[in-house]
């Protein structure tokens, strides 16, 4: 028990020290200013193709982005194109009906997330150890709830920033489109922005578990950037590599390691492999963070 009280206080501290430093705000506003913008970017997008649309398949034009695609995502040849596009029919069946503004926003969270965990977090580790600040820490704690301490601390931070950014992505959309001021479409998005969260948590790991190897917070950063991008690269290779027969077939077992390899789990409706894909991430997250304490553990600080 005491060791939890430890991390929590950890945890705590963290927030407290961004707080002081003004760092939650820059990490709430970078956050809210990519869902805003992207929103608005995306809502100017869709209504240039709704009046393509519109003109090549006779539909009646709408002066209001996301009426003719709502009626677009619920026919079937724009359901086998999308089929095309997701290659996989149980997300397809599961995304069906829904919103375009709903995707739109969980398509964006799920590719800008990761990249803005490593920005924002994937160097705290490395800056109390570059600065000595570490040892006046761990002769209260141990080395193991200062890390784990870091790593909730964060985690609670960035989600606190996606549910914000939802939020202000769905005031953009009930302004700017047509038909989206339900709240049923609120609480959509708000579901969105926890998935994007739980995809976030093991690129978090990764990256402030490789911030445990060095004292430099530029070198950590650019250490989670690279890591990031062979995860993604990685993940690409094996899709494209992988056949039924030989030794290729067992390319996808290795592609469970990556997060990239459940992310499909968490654009699910039902609940058994929503859990099971939250669970895995989760998991990830506190293997590759526990993978760098190791290093760090008998480390000289």
């Amino acid at each position: 028990m005491n060791a939890f009280m430890q991390m929590w206080r950890v945890a705590c501290y963290e927030w407290f020290d961004a707080l002081r430093s003004r760092r939650a705000l820059v990490v709430l506003l970078l956050y809210l200013a990519a869902a805003v913008c992207n929103m608005h970017w995306s809502i100017n997008l869709l209504h240039k193709l709704e009046s393509e649309l519109a003109t090549a398949l006779q539909l009646p034009a709408s002066e209001q982005a996301g009426v003719v695609s709502t009626a677009l995502w619920k026919s079937k040849p724009f359901q086998r194109m999308m089929k095309k596009m997701t290659q996989n029919d149980l997300v397809l069946r599961d995304i069906t009906g829904k919103h375009p503004v709903e995707l739109i926003y969980a398509w964006f969270a799920f590719f800008y997330t990761p990249l803005l965990v490593v920005l924002v977090a994937g160097n705290r580790i490395a800056e109390e150890i570059g600065s000595g600040s570490v040892r006046y820490v761990i002769f209260r704690t141990s080395r193991a709830s200062w890390s784990l301490g870091k790593f909730i601390g964060q985690t609670l931070m960035i989600g606190l920033a996606l549910l914000l950014s939802g939020a202000s992505a769905y005031v953009v959309a009930k302004i700017r489109l047509a038909g989206s001021g339900t709240p049923d479409l609120f609480l959509n998005m708000t579901q969105w922005s926890v998935r994007a969260w739980i995809y976030s948590i093991p690129y978090l790991g990764l990256a402030m578990g490789l911030s445990h190897l060095t004292r430099s917070p530029s070198k950590a950063t650019v250490m989670g950037i690279l890591a990031i991008t062979a995860c993604f690269a990685l993940s690409i290779l094996i899709r494209h590599f992988t056949t039924d027969i030989g030794w290729r077939a067992y390319l996808p077992h290795l592609g469970q390691l990556l997060p990239d390899g459940h992310k499909m789990l968490l654009w699910r409706n039902a609940a058994p492999p929503l859990v099971a894909g939250s669970v895995t991430l989760i998991t990830l997250g506190f293997c590759y963070l526990l993978t760098g304490y190791a290093f760090f553990r008998t480390r000289d600080v």
